[in-house]
């Protein structure tokens, strides 16, 4: 049995599809359009296998629908990818002994543009080897110029609105990087750590209450203790004050529902300015914000001399030390609990009070809560409507500034007063401050740059040329699904949906929201490094062809149930392939050429009539498939379907026939195998493009 040699065909086959044209969609076209936006990768990113689940998935929709004779448009891009694609130009300038602050802003930026001329957009070409069809000639990046024109105009727009606006907030701050991260780029770790029970004691009394924490660093920047109003333990102390151990301040005892009763001691430290669920508490108590740290995570001068100017950890070593020293630890647990890092730093995250730009998310998450509860937008499966609801309807201020210098810079200036003046450009922000001011003024742009997640959730709308009112727009939008993995349901499916409802005069940006499962190990492990699990696609492609690795993530892509990815199963579907080559070399040793469309009154044979029949029954299990998103059922009807009944039974049966001599049945199952081998490969075709073709 001869092995398919995928090598031999697929540049060869991909080269000649683009050279003809045959991924292109056509605005001018009366056929009814079928649109995906392709969720835009990172521009310093690889292909990875949930990437390669993605993009298969999408790809055979496509697929499916350009052969259904829709006017089909897979909309491709790349990501600008702030924080990575800085983190890259950044290492290559210090292996040359370059810091980016000694050349400036502008040198940098020009640093990174021509990295991305010459090296950004790898996973494209990888891409292009998984044999993924969008329509390459109206490839977008985020910061190209009219995305970038899109985004000052939507920033603008919402600002005139009232719906983004300055605040000091809580966010996630990375202290190597120096910038607020997503919660997205924020890694929970499970670590040992300690826990330590200390004393604070009661104002004029020998008494004291003890507060657990993992973080006694923060204590000097403590403002209450907080207990729970249904523990009778401390109903006595509700308004009294502690004296705050090393720091000798006065802080109040409050109640609040925050706290739990069974959880530690009951009674919990208050730091609003250096954690997130304190943040809140703190406002509902009016409590002070004493921000400790720098941007370094070094302790500030809000804190005792002594302590002013250390690292944070070096600064926990000494409270603990002196809190020894006095009697005032009760006892020291060993735990294990989750503790934030930085994907790509590495380092763990400061929760950091700071003045930062902010959209007012609740406001714009209304009608996109909406537009899923009145059915115009449905989640495939119907399940992850819950998590959206969950989400949306607990949604915080979404902040969107970022202290790095690659992005969308923050199309705001600031005037002598800090006064600020937002604007599309800076000669329409100095038009504004000369007229406010009565004479012309020195203006500062604002250093910050947009979260990457503000320019990607104008993606269904920015890459069809809005805000002109094109031909592209009208025709495309909105989207008919979008494909991805639930972990970006709230970063990127739902601000699209925010924006899109909002700047689209209250049209959804997709249809439907097809939300696909993990792809882990063969023993249902999540794939990471650290446990030498990860299957790497390009490798996979490489050893045993697109094709074959396409139908594997296609047979398994059951909704609700994560793939358990194996060799084994990749090997076992290459085979598939190796199947119908044999078949079609079975058929051309016999002839069995057909050349037009099937008379069935023809027919007579009865092997023929069934084979037919089943046939018919494929169709029809593909069609309801494709509808409803069940990619396996797609597969295993086909596979079925062509393994047993056609290779293993019909052609079989087919020996006789053709050893009978009778001339008749001859030309009948000549033509009924071949109509059947050529509607099998136009079945194929979406999953398995290079074989077929």
């Amino acid at each position: 049995m001869d092995i398919f040699n995928h090598k031999d065909y697929e540049k060869l086959w991909y080269d000649r599809w683009v050279e003809k044209g045959c991924f292109k969609a056509e605005v001018s076209s009366k056929k009814e359009p079928y649109t995906i936006m392709m969720p835009p990768p990172n521009v310093t990113g690889s292909l990875h296998i949930g990437h390669a689940l993605t993009f298969t998935l999408q790809d055979i929709l496509i697929r499916y629908f350009r052969m259904k004779g829709r006017d089909v448009l897979w909309q491709p891009g790349t990501d600008h990818a702030g924080i990575a694609t800085q983190m890259v130009v950044e290492r290559q300038l210090n292996e040359k002994g370059i810091d980016r602050r000694d050349i400036g802003r502008d040198e940098f930026l020009n640093k990174v543009w021509e990295w991305k001329e010459h090296s950004g957009g790898q996973i494209t070409n990888q891409l292009r080897a998984l044999g993924a069809s969008p329509d390459w000639d109206k490839e977008r990046f985020t910061m190209d110029d009219g995305l970038s024109s899109a985004v000052k105009k939507v920033f603008v727009k919402l600002f005139n609105e009232g719906l983004i606006y300055k605040d000091k907030r809580l966010v996630n701050w990375d202290t190597k990087l120096l910038t607020a991260i997503s919660d997205l780029e924020v890694e929970q770790r499970e670590m040992e750590s300690q826990f330590w029970y200390i004393k604070y004691s009661l104002e004029n009394t020998e008494n004291f209450i003890v507060v657990a924490t993992t973080r006694p660093e923060t204590m000097l920047g403590d403002v209450a203790v907080a207990v729970n109003p249904k523990d009778e333990r401390y109903n006595q102390f509700i308004g009294k004050n502690l004296i705050l151990p090393i720091a000798n301040r006065k802080i109040p005892i409050i109640s609040d529902d925050y706290t739990e009763i069974d959880k530690g001691t009951g009674a919990v430290k208050i730091t609003p300015a250096h954690d997130f669920n304190d943040f809140e508490v703190g406002k509902r108590h009016g409590l002070k914000n004493i921000n400790i740290f720098d941007q370094n995570g070094c302790l500030n001068k809000n804190v005792p001399p002594e302590f002013e100017g250390l690292d944070r950890f070096v600064a926990r070593e000494k409270i603990v030390k002196l809190l020894n020293q006095n009697n005032l630890i009760e006892k020291i647990e060993t735990i294990i609990n989750v503790v934030p890092h930085g994907d790509r730093s590495g380092t763990i995250i400061e929760p950091w009070l700071m003045d930062q730009w902010y959209v007012n998310a609740e406001a714009l998450a209304k009608p996109a809560l909406e537009s899923v509860k009145s059915g115009e937008t449905k989640f495939v499966p119907k399940s992850w409507e819950n998590t959206f609801f969950d989400w949306m309807e607990n949604i915080q201020p979404w902040c969107i500034s970022r202290q790095l210098w690659w992005g969308h810079r923050i199309p705001a200036w600031y005037g002598p007063d800090n006064k600020v003046f937002v604007a599309e450009n800076s000669k329409d922000a100095q038009k504004s401050a000369d007229l406010f001011y009565g004479k012309k003024v020195l203006l500062k742009q604002d250093e910050d740059v947009l979260d990457t997640w503000f320019s990607s959730a104008l993606w269904p709308f920015s890459t069809l040329n809005w805000p002109e009112e094109s031909d592209l727009l009208k025709k495309y939008y909105p989207s008919d699904v979008l494909v991805t993995g639930f972990d970006i349901i709230f970063f990127w499916v739902a601000r699209m949906m925010m924006m899109g409802i909002h700047f689209m005069k209250g049209v959804s940006p997709f249809k439907e929201v097809y939300i696909h499962a993990l792809v882990r190990d063969e023993k249902g492990q999540k794939m990471s490094k650290s446990k030498g699990n990860v299957m790497d696609p390009l490798d996979l492609l490489e050893k045993y062809s697109a094709d074959s690795l396409r139908f594997t993530l296609c047979a398994m892509a059951a909704q609700g149930r994560d793939i358990k990815l194996s060799e084994e199963r990749i090997i076992g579907y290459r085979n598939f392939s190796t199947k119908i080559i044999n078949a079609c070399k079975f058929l051309k040793l016999n002839d069995c050429y057909n050349f037009q469309d099937i008379d069935l009154s023809d027919i007579k044979l009865p092997i023929n009539i069934w084979i037919l029949n089943k046939l018919i029954d494929v169709y029809d299990n593909v069609d309801k498939a494709m509808i409803n998103y069940k990619f396996n059922e797609y597969s295993d009807s086909i596979y079925k379907f062509v393994w047993g009944d056609y290779c293993d039974w019909y052609l079989e049966f087919l020996k006789p026939v053709f050893k009978s001599k009778v001339s008749e049945d001859i030309n009948e199952v000549k033509y009924v195998s071949s109509f059947i081998m050529k509607s099998i490969l136009k079945l194929l075709h979406p999953i398995k493009p290079y074989l077929t073709e």
